[in-house]
Order: C-alpha cells, then sequence, then structure tokens
C-alpha cells in the first residue's frame, strides 16, 4: 500500500476503518440495549433522521477507569419505585432458571447496578410483560456496559475470547433463523420479534449476560492498558477476510462502510458478518485483543 502523498486520505481511512472495527464487533452486542428501546419504540423502526448505528467520534486511547467508576444512581428511582411492581418482576425473574447465575453475580458484584436495574425495570412496567425477565436481561446489560464497560476493555485475553465468542454463538444462531433479522441486529436495531428470539435461546443469551459481567469483574482486577490497533491490524484484518473469500466490495463495506452496487441481500450480509468476526478471532493475540479492547470501548461511549 502507498503512503506518500496519499497519507492524508490514507490515515483518513485508517480511522473509518478503526471505527468500523468498532462498530460491527458492537453490533452483535447491541441488543443489550433492546429492552429500553423496545419499550419506548413498541419495536418501531428508527426514524430517518436517526440511522441505527450513528457514528460518534470517540478516543481510543484507554481511559482509566477503575471499580469506582460511576454506579447508577439509585436514590431519585428507589423513592418512586413501586414495590408490587418490583415483587412481580423478581417473582418473574426468579422463573427463569437460566439467567438466576448472572442476576446472583451482578448482585454480589455491583449490588447498586443490580437495584438500579430493578428500578428501572419496575419503573418501565416490565413486571407486566409476558417476557419480563428477558427484558430485565437486557436491561441489565445495558446499564452495566454504559456504566463499566470501559473496565471490561481493561480485561484479560481469556474474558475477552469468551466475551466475543457468545458474541459469534448469537449471530450464527440468528443466521440459522432469520437472515434478515440478524442483519438488523448487525445493524444495531433488532425488530420487535428479536424478543422471541431472545426467549427461545436463554442458555444461550445468559452466557453473552455472564460473559460481559465477567470481563468488567477482571477488567476491575487487572486493569490492563493496550495501544490502539495499529494500521498493520487492519491490513492484516483484510487479508485474513479475503483468505475467506470475502471479495473487495465486502471488505470494503465492513472496513470502510463503502456500500456495494448492487446491495447485499440479507444471507449475503449476515454471512459476511459472521465471516468478520470470525476473521477476528483468528487473528494474532495482541491484535486480537486490541480490536476487542477497542470495541469495548466504542460500546461504553454509545
Amino acid at each position: 500500500m502507498r503512503r506518500n502523498f496519499s497519507g492524508c486520505r490514507w490515515k483518513v481511512r485508517s480511522l473509518n476503518r478503526t471505527i468500523r472495527i468498532a462498530i460491527l464487533a458492537l453490533a452483535a452486542v447491541l441488543a443489550a440495549a433492546f429492552g429500553s428501546w423496545f419499550l419506548a419504540t413498541q419495536g418501531g423502526k428508527p426514524t430517518a433522521s436517526e440511522p441505527p448505528l450513528k457514528v460518534r467520534t470517540v478516543a481510543t486511547q484507554s481511559v482509566a477507569p477503575d471499580d469506582a467508576e460511576a454506579a447508577p444512581k439509585t436514590g431519585e428511582a428507589a423513592a418512586s419505585a413501586d414495590p408490587a411492581a418490583q415483587a412481580a418482576l423478581l417473582e418473574k425473574i426468579g422463573q427463569t432458571p437460566e439467567y438466576q447465575p448472572f442476576f446472583d453475580r451482578l448482585r454480589t458484584l455491583y449490588p447498586g447496578d443490580y437495584e438500579a436495574a430493578l428500578d428501572a425495570g419496575a419503573g418501565q412496567g416490565m413486571d407486566k410483560a409476558e417476557n419480563a425477565a428477558d427484558l430485565f436481561l437486557n436491561e441489565s446489560v445495558r446499564q452495566l456496559r454504559q456504566t463499566r464497560g470501559l473496565t471490561g476493555a481493561r480485561a484479560g485475553g481469556q474474558a475477552l475470547d469468551h466475551l466475543f465468542d457468545a458474541h459469534l454463538k448469537i449471530l450464527r444462531q440468528l443466521a440459522d433463523n432469520d437472515a434478515a433479522l440478524c442483519v438488523d441486529f448487525l445493524n444495531g436495531a433488532p425488530a420487535g420479534r428479536f424478543g422471541d428470539f431472545t426467549g427461545g435461546h436463554r442458555a444461550l443469551m445468559a452466557d453473552w449476560a455472564s460473559a460481559g459481567l465477567e470481563a468488567i469483574s477482571d477488567g476491575a482486577e487487572k486493569k490492563i492498558d493496550r495501544e490502539a490497533p495499529t494500521p498493520q491490524d487492519f491490513d492484516d484484518l483484510e487479508k485474513r477476510l479475503l483468505d475467506k473469500g470475502l471479495d473487495k466490495p465486502a471488505i470494503d463495506l465492513l472496513l470502510d462502510g463503502k456500500e456495494p452496487n448492487p446491495p447485499l441481500t440479507d444471507e449475503q450480509a449476515c454471512h459476511n458478518g459472521i465471516v468478520y468476526l470470525d476473521a477476528l478471532q483468528s487473528m494474532p493475540d495482541l491484535q486480537r485483543l486490541r480490536l476487542y479492547a477497542l470495541a469495548l470501548e466504542v460500546m461504553a461511549h454509545e
């Protein structure tokens, strides 16, 4: 690749690639926001003025969060929470054994976060929903991502690998069920029927939630500072995508956001997203973990 007089353009492309890398990895877990999104929109589509994956400029340098990272403020919410609604929500959660290890661990590690999620869930009327436990799982993960996501970016390799392996498993399951839903999930705007998927794959979703929680706990303990991904990281990733059979237009879409003409079918887009995350998994440790950490930093800013 030439990097002389075209260096400015190359640097811009590298920045775009950095953002796209993080956002596509992020898209694999954006279902964490599903609970609050679905209740707010009743499953409606995003407005044309607010695209699902709105790119924001974020720092790629690691912020130095620690265990003192702000937990949700629960005083006002707790004062207005309906005890009867909380009790009803807890009863429905208790009827979902797949989620109990996650909720027990969350309550032990971060009781303030657990109580804040419970207050939010009761305040949003989750106790009245048939799939209350599924909505509450997503609400809990969403709040953790916002308040402690930067800590997860500092986790060790084993914890990060487990988390992104859980992401990939969800994508593969979605691909087997509904390619259009898989694409919605990749684009960060899961359709209303995603709730049915969550309820039908509780063990899978519980593992994903627990993996995220354990990454946060591991990051709070290890506090690993990683460098930002390098241009060579992206060059190597592009080569792996080519080796896995993706053509140049598909790679340009994944890394630079350049839309192909004609557009990809849902089946193609879903397949390419899976190949993308699979390629990330196959990269050498240092490269892979730099990219994973960047993805989690972006998620924490969303």
